[in-house]
């Protein structure tokens, strides 16, 4: 449709304030903001803000905001981290309009003139846009209400956040590396295991010198298979695998993989308790049926789940961040790819197949 053609020139790194006027009767004309007439538009106080993350700080805000996508009227913040779309009704975070600053690709602020309904006066106003696009793809479409300065206050507070001046002013720096102010690297790391755990305790470096931190819940353990690093030098002393899974399963396990890098948790949901685990490439050879059952074994126990007292099987999704003819090739060399048939209820996904210098992982 004629309302709806790609954005030609405002993008983030643009700090002009020239705007596409887009004329037509497509799909962007269609909001009828007496609809939205009875939405309460008060400040939310940012004190309630109870989805903030540490350190994120609310930098501009704008009410009765429409999410164009779904039609869903609420809240949108622009935080040092994030842009953030509060649903008016459920008060709950909408994760369609919602996405980190820095996956931003760029975006647009767009005018819609409305031809649909040409009874209404010439001064009636046009609907004003800004449309998102994203690095994952995704194209987010906000909608605001006529004669206010909202879209420009969000529109600016991207700009200065979007590209920060310093490197400093990141999220991630401000945030800061744990919310643990222990110096000892090894103490902050066995407290994000407990966290991970959901255990209530503080790790101390005497719980490191005399290896107490081993500590379980009902389907992880904390392993100090690597405390002196002779498994595997580029892994921490400590890491977390299943539980039915022995230290000398562990071991086993590191022997199939490059460099000993075996598939260990690197975030776990603490909802759902799904998990992202981290791994180098297995050593299948040239032809690619070595196989090990330790490490069969241990990426299963990965995909393990607690439901109602029974334990169930997750998929697995095993990513491959190499395209699939630089996997293969490294099968020369011992390396390789995981199998799905190998894998049971798994599915192996290779990343972007682009041309780079194919190094170990």
């Amino acid at each position: 449709m004629d309302a709806f053609r790609p954005p030609k020139s405002v993008s983030g790194g643009d700090t002009s304030d020239s705007i596409e006027r887009l004329d037509g009767d497509g799909s962007w004309d269609v909001l009828d903001w007496t609809k939205y007439d009875e939405l309460v538009r008060r400040p939310v106080s940012h004190v309630n803000l109870e989805f903030l993350l540490e350190a994120e700080r609310v930098i501009a805000e704008g009410h009765g905001v429409v999410l164009v996508n779904i039609d869903e009227a609420g809240t949108l913040f622009v935080t040092n981290f994030r842009l953030l779309f509060l649903s008016e009704g459920t008060r709950n975070i909408v994760p369609l309009g919602t996405i980190p600053l820095a996956t931003i690709e760029k975006f647009n602020k767009m005018v819609v003139k409305n031809q649909s309904a040409p009874r209404r006066s010439d001064r009636s106003p046009s609907l004003r846009l800004l449309q998102i696009i994203g690095k994952d793809m995704r194209i987010i479409v906000f909608g605001f209400r006529p004669r206010t300065k909202q879209r420009r206050a969000i529109f600016d507070a991207l700009l200065r956040c979007g590209k920060p001046a310093r490197v400093w002013d990141l999220y991630a720096f401000t945030c800061g590396p744990s919310k643990f102010s222990n110096p000892n690297s090894k103490v902050r790391l066995l407290n994000e295991y407990f966290r991970l755990l959901g255990k209530g305790h503080r790790a101390s470096e005497s719980m490191v010198e005399d290896g107490s931190f081993t500590l379980s819940n009902d389907l992880w353990r904390i392993s100090d298979t690597n405390s002196s690093y002779t498994m595997c030098p580029s892994y921490p002393f400590a890491f977390l695998v299943p539980k039915s899974i022995s230290d000398e399963e562990v071991i086993q396990a590191s022997t199939f993989r490059a460099r000993c890098r075996i598939p260990v948790v690197s975030w776990c949901h603490p909802g759902s308790g799904a998990v992202l685990a981290r791994s180098s490439q297995p050593l299948v050879g040239l032809m690619m049926n070595i196989r090990s059952n330790a490490d069969e074994k241990l990426v299963s126990a990965l995909c393990t789940q607690l439901v109602g007292g029974k334990y169930s099987r997750r998929k697995l999704y095993i990513a491959d961040a190499r395209p699939r003819k630089n996997a293969l090739a490294n099968g020369a060399m011992g390396g390789g790819s995981e199998s799905s048939s190998n894998y049971f209820q798994s599915e192996v996904v290779f990343f972007w197949d682009r041309q780079h210098t194919c190094n170990e992982r």
